[in-house]
């Protein structure tokens, strides 16, 4: 008699958008947390409260689901430069507003979890070649997506592709290497290594235009 009053309770539906959402954060947490090697498909599932089974379903295999976070990833950078306002104020203070948006991906654990994903997916010969060219779509993606606050930031000297990825790669380089120091180490906030940034940069895009006999950026 019990087993029939329990056979015609209905069966709670999994709603598949939030399941990918929980799947895709779990990913990322057990990455950031253990590792990308000891995040096995077992403890992504774990973390997520779900079944390897029901991974499989929604994903197919671990590095489909790999592959899914780092579009994830994207879509959320997309729309993060679509909403980004860098365009006011002298150049110092665009270049810092750039940096406070490119902080908002680069300088985010993810963004270490992402880095791992690339590298192994990459280089990795037992990824398949489908996979493979992803990751060097998404690369070149990631590259590009930045462009359009560059004419915001440098003025007309959005024009000229090495100044651009001069000032991209600087701040870039500077927020990756700001954020391995406070994930591995005991680096304490400072502002003033940020305000030397922008200052350099500026000063060096200045420098640079006048060396060239291009407008002044102000």
């Amino acid at each position: 008699m019990t087993g029939r009053a329990d056979a015609s309770k209905p069966r709670l539906r999994r709603d598949p958008e939030a399941t990918r959402r929980k799947v895709i954060d779990a990913a990322v947490e057990s990455i950031s947390d253990v590792g990308y090697y000891e995040s096995s498909s077992n403890e992504i599932a774990r973390r997520a409260g779900v079944t390897w089974g029901v991974i499989q379903h929604q994903f197919g295999t671990r590095e489909a689901l790999l592959l899914e976070v780092l579009d994830d990833m994207w879509a959320r950078l997309q729309d993060l430069v679509q909403r980004a306002d860098v365009g006011r104020g002298t150049l110092e203070q665009r270049l810092g507003s750039l940096l406070d948006v490119l902080a908002r991906h680069y300088g985010s654990s993810e963004h270490l979890v992402a880095i791992q994903i690339g590298l192994d997916l990459g280089n990795n010969p037992n990824t398949s070649a489908t996979t493979r060219r992803a990751v060097i779509r998404h690369a070149d993606r990631l590259a590009r997506a930045w462009q359009p606050l560059s004419v915001d930031t440098l003025g007309p000297l959005a024009e000229h592709p090495d100044l651009v990825r001069y000032t991209f790669a600087t701040l870039r380089g500077y927020l990756i290497g700001d954020t391995l120091s406070r994930t591995f180490g005991s680096k304490p906030r400072d502002d003033t290594d940020r305000r030397l940034l922008v200052d350099g940069i500026a000063e060096s895009l200045r420098a640079e235009a006048k060396r060239r006999g291009l407008p002044r950026p102000t």
